[in-house]
């Protein structure tokens, strides 16, 4: 996006807009370039370079917000949009009153872009993904590579309204991942997945993240199920990013607004054990979802959603903060252009304590660790809104605080806040789970009192 062609747009759309009697309006503008490249035996499997733009148009009439979007931004489309703007507005039945939000006094400064990720060559970025799988299949004999790729991306965002925001910013990513399968000599195959993400490419050890992802699935090997019973558990980081994820939207207003989440009402209370603090925070630097402003061009800042297990604050954008009397929180997101502002966590993450991983399973003593759990898809066991899960999981037995074998072919149930205010301990290691702009998750290793277990 060029100033000069958004300014000049901008104004044309804005002028039509208050011709055809619109109260308040905004222009909400997405540009994406990313590239991609996978490699499989050596060979390059996948290879794409794309380049991405759209606008999204809002305004207000007679107290009724409508919206509308184009891939494009030039004359021909500023009729089309005031018209869907205003016909989309009559339509709405929602009582719950929507507004264009003038801007703040301040905006913070984030670290979410690095120029020198543009000067790599894609020759680099192939030898990149090249490296991590010839690290991974020297490791063993055993091991196969799937798939391991490099990709990296640029968003520029603009958005200004009637009532004077205008608003910049640009963020840019690169990340590497490898997926490898390990065949062991009874014919048993474990694959496994690991990946790094960041805006520092000499951070990036291809070497290192191949052999991990090799030793993960070969630690997998002869995994067998444990006898059914209760365990207790020690979730690694990843798999515990994996249950915030999914129940993640219970701390969004807007779903408790609408009776999806089981948190409505419960604002003061404790909802977790006293280890457990979750925060919510968007000036992290360098991180997928690191940003000064949300879609609404509210300013960011960070939250503690839930403080030593009280529940603190919901997530809010400006149409649900007006409702409930209170501040916007900065986390009103566009799923997509086409999409009213929604609600989505930034940064969100358990705050980490001081143990380390290998304290929790002393402490835990025998149970098992879990380092994998199925928890994608519509069937996948979860009840987003109350809280239940029945989920296949893999991991490793524990018994005196030592991994004895690997574990698979088992289900781990329970609920999900049920769970949290059953946590023990938490570790020292957070990791983030890999996500898109507006939804990064992590955890540290959490260690939980007692769950189900289905195996043999």
């Amino acid at each position: 996006m060029r100033d000069s062609v958004d300014m000049i747009f901008k104004e044309k759309l804005f002028a039509a807009a208050q011709a055809a009697g619109l109260d308040e309006y905004e222009l909400y503008c997405k540009g994406d370039t990313s590239f991609e490249v996978t490699v499989f035996e050596g060979e390059i499997d996948e290879y794409k370079s794309e380049r991405t733009f759209g606008v999204s148009f809002r305004g207000k009439i007679n107290g009724k917000m409508g919206y509308a979007f184009s891939e494009k931004m030039d004359d021909s489309v500023i009729a089309f949009l005031v018209d869907s703007v205003k016909q989309n507005a009559a339509l709405i039945e929602d009582e719950d009153e929507e507004f264009i939000y003038g801007g703040d006094s301040t905006y913070p400064e984030v670290i979410c872009y690095n120029p020198g990720l543009n000067n790599i060559p894609a020759k680099v970025k192939i030898e990149t993904a090249m490296n991590i799988e010839r690290a991974a299949m020297e490791t063993d004999k055993r091991v196969e590579s799937l798939t391991c790729g490099f990709a990296n991306g640029e968003r520029e965002i603009f958005i200004v309204n009637s009532k004077g925001l205008n608003l910049r910013n640009i963020s840019n990513r690169f990340g590497a991942g490898a997926e490898i399968q390990a065949e062991g000599d009874d014919e048993q195959v474990k694959t496994a997945y690991e990946d790094y993400e960041g805006l520092d490419f000499a951070k990036l050890d291809p070497k290192a993240l191949g052999q991990k992802a090799a030793d993960k699935a070969l630690a997998m090997l002869g995994a067998s199920p444990v006898a059914s019973g209760k365990y207790a558990i020690v979730f690694e980081p990843k798999p515990a990013a994996q249950m915030l994820e999914v129940w993640a939207q219970s701390f969004s207003a807007e779903c408790a607004h609408k009776g999806f989440s089981a948190l409505a009402g419960k604002l003061g209370e404790k909802i977790a054990a006293d280890c457990i603090t979750i925060i919510d925070d968007p000036l992290l630097p360098g991180l997928s979802a690191t940003t000064p402003f949300d879609s609404e061009g509210v300013a960011s800042r960070t939250k503690t959603v839930v403080d030593a297990g009280v529940f603190k604050t919901f997530l809010h954008n400006t149409k649900t903060a007006r409702k409930d009397g209170t501040a916007p929180t900065g986390n009103g997101f566009k799923d997509a252009l086409e999409l009213p502002v929604g609600i989505a966590a930034t940064n969100f993450y358990i705050k980490p304590d001081t143990h380390s991983h290998d304290a929790l399973l002393t402490q835990m003593g025998n149970g098992l660790v879990i380092t994998d759990l199925v928890l994608e898809g519509i069937d996948s066991g979860a009840n987003e809104i109350t809280g239940d899960f029945s989920v296949p999981a893999a991991g490793f037995l524990v018994e005196a605080g030592k991994i004895c074998r690997p574990v698979d072919l088992i289900t781990v149930s329970g609920n999900f806040f049920d769970m949290i205010m059953d946590i023990v301990a938490v570790g020292d290691n957070l990791e983030f789970k890999l996500g898109n702009t507006a939804n990064n998750m992590a955890s540290p290793s959490v260690y939980v009192r007692m769950l189900d277990v289905a195996g043999e």
